[in-house]
């Protein structure tokens, strides 16, 4: 476990549209394993590893490299960032939680992130104490509308397995995609695509985006779940440290079911443990990127966290490491003829 880059991956700040941070740490950790780097016009970040094979199959894995957070809306005469949410930030999140603003030149200051309510106990305004009195001051300090504002959530280890920290949507599937990279060989059949994707948390677009730019045959999306921590009966399917979840079906995302079957005998023949998991709601960069060019093949999967969108979330490394170990599987054992085996849609109509 590289408990340092996981760390290192959840304290760094990037909201949608603002993601150098993190870009620039998977540049560092996967630009040595790859062929090529290059970024598509959305801010995505591609590393190739090139095939070996005459007529390789491509396959894509990609996380994406945003997270929720806030931009400052307005700066009130008496000092207080009046903010707006990116992406869907818990509510019993917004109160009483310290938070850091980034300003154009790189600064971060911290400050108090509160709230208003209604008379129904709906959040109505989010408003950041920096411990100033006027307009002035803050703008003395190179703050302004439009900076990024972040959690200023410090990541840890709690136990010997779980870490917590804000953002480990998704920087823990950044954390896995980088790791089962570096774990492959030097020679790979397939030409394989790591993408960090951008602006996942307003509307799923780096997933479309990327696998427009690559045509992928095969796209696997590491991303999370949100584990309801007080319920470990048979009907949570994203426990932390059971295993990564191969997600069945969430409303954006209906996959292959020779591609889902194919992944979970895998894991099984490998010994890998996993979870059987469905969304009544959300999607991810699956569910966009798979409706390119005449439709890709996509699966998602996924690492159970507690308390996601919060400040802090709970991981746990078993799940990571396994994933890790899953998706280096599919990068080496995914064929051509599996490939074809489970587009053949004909072959069923053929044998009635």
């Amino acid at each position: 476990m590289n408990s340092e880059l996981l760390i290192e991956l959840s304290n760094a700040d990037s909201i949608a549209s603002n993601e150098d941070e993190v870009r620039k740490i998977l540049y560092r950790e996967c630009a040595p394993y790859c062929d090529e780097v290059y970024c598509d016009k959305l801010g995505s970040i591609i590393f190739h590893k090139k095939g070996t094979s005459e007529k390789p199959l491509k396959i894509m894995f990609c996380a994406h490299i945003d997270e929720v957070g806030f931009m400052v809306r307005h700066i009130s005469d008496i000092g207080f960032l009046y903010l707006t949410a990116i992406g869907g930030v818990q509510a019993k999140s917004k109160e009483m939680q310290m938070v850091r603003i980034k300003t154009k030149d790189g600064r971060k200051i911290e400050g108090l992130l509160n709230v208003t309510k209604d008379d129904k106990g709906n959040v109505k305004d989010m408003y950041v104490d920096i411990g100033v009195d006027t307009c002035q001051e803050v703008k003395d300090l190179g703050i302004d509308i439009g900076d990024m504002v972040c959690f200023a959530s410090q990541a840890r280890q709690l136990q010997d397995k779980v870490y917590a920290g804000k953002a480990m949507d998704d920087r823990s599937g950044c954390y896995c995609m980088i790791e089962a990279m570096k774990q492959l060989p030097k020679e790979v059949e397939n030409d394989l695509y790591f993408v960090g994707t951008s602006s996942e948390e307003v509307g799923v677009r780096g997933g479309k985006i990327a696998s427009h730019v690559i045509e992928p045959d095969v796209v696997f999306a590491l991303d999370v779940a949100n584990n309801p921590e007080l319920v470990k009966n048979y009907t949570n399917h994203r426990l932390i440290g059971k295993g990564p979840m191969i997600v069945h079906y969430d409303k954006t995302l209906s996959p292959n079911i020779k591609l889902l079957q194919y992944v979970k005998e895998l894991a099984n023949t490998s010994n890998i443990p996993y979870q059987s998991d469905m969304f009544g709601g959300g999607g991810t960069d699956g569910g966009n990127s798979h409706l390119e060019r005449g439709g890709r093949l996509a699966l998602v999967l996924g690492i159970p966290l507690r308390y996601c969108h919060g400040s802090y979330s709970f991981v746990h490394s078993d799940d990571l490491d396994n994933l890790i170990q899953l998706v280096k599987n599919l990068a080496l054992d995914l064929t051509y003829e599996k490939y074809f085996s489970f587009i053949d849609f004909l072959g069923g109509c053929r044998n009635d």
